[in-house]
């Protein structure tokens, strides 16, 4: 569930708040790549610069905090803060009917790429190693250099595939919650990610619920 959120998360930040990604920095890279090479550098570095920032100061700390096994090292807690996040950009979102390149929406984005870099540590870590929530590139290579036809016994594609399917329809469903506003669209997320708790709550194996 948590990487059909990712979905539909980087789908609002990058369709209405402004053109970046809050999860995915592979993406938020090659914009400041090209904006570098084409010559528009100053335009496009705040855009992209906040989210990577934010999610940069969110790995820092996770790291921090799995290294001196403090309480919020707990994968349970660290979706528990995360969520929290989601919830307070949506919040933001509704408030202020953020869309576009604002200083509103970067402050959004700013706070979801924050949440996103503490999740990513501790996916490393707790997540099942195939089950992706950004990774789709190594996830989709996976799948298909361990289909059977190149004599695999393919024994996790389903896993694979599923992950691929999640992200695919969270991105689909955040793009469609779009034309309701952006407050909403991450209301959408944070609603699914307070399910999610329940179910990780409950004990069940991380990765399962990923």
């Amino acid at each position: 569930m948590v990487t059909g959120i990712c979905g539909i998360i980087d789908a609002v930040c990058f369709l209405a708040l402004g053109g970046a990604f809050a999860e995915i920095m592979t993406g938020n890279l090659l914009f400041l790549a090209f904006a570098t090479g084409q010559g528009n550098f100053a335009q496009d570095l705040p855009i992209v610069l906040v989210p990577l920032i934010c999610f940069g100061v969110g790995a820092l700390l996770s790291g921090f905090v799995l290294r001196r096994r403090l309480i919020l090292a707990e994968s349970r807690a660290v979706f528990v803060v995360t969520a929290a996040l989601v919830a307070v950009a949506a919040a933001l979102a509704l408030v202020w009917q953020t869309e576009g390149d604002s200083l509103h929406s970067r402050i959004v984005v700013g706070i979801l790429a924050f949440g996103m870099g503490i999740q990513n540590v501790f996916m490393l870590k707790h997540g099942h190693p195939d089950i992706a929530t950004s990774l789709m590139t190594v996830t989709f290579v996976r799948v298909l250099s361990n289909w059977s036809i190149a004599g695999s016994d393919s024994l996790r594609w389903r896993l694979r595939l599923g992950s691929l399917f999640v992200f695919f329809s969270g991105a689909a469903l955040g793009a469609f919650m779009i034309r309701f506003g952006t407050g909403v669209a991450l209301f959408t997320a944070a609603l699914l990610y307070a399910l999610a708790l329940v179910w990780i709550w409950k004990g069940r194996p991380t990765g399962v619920t990923i």
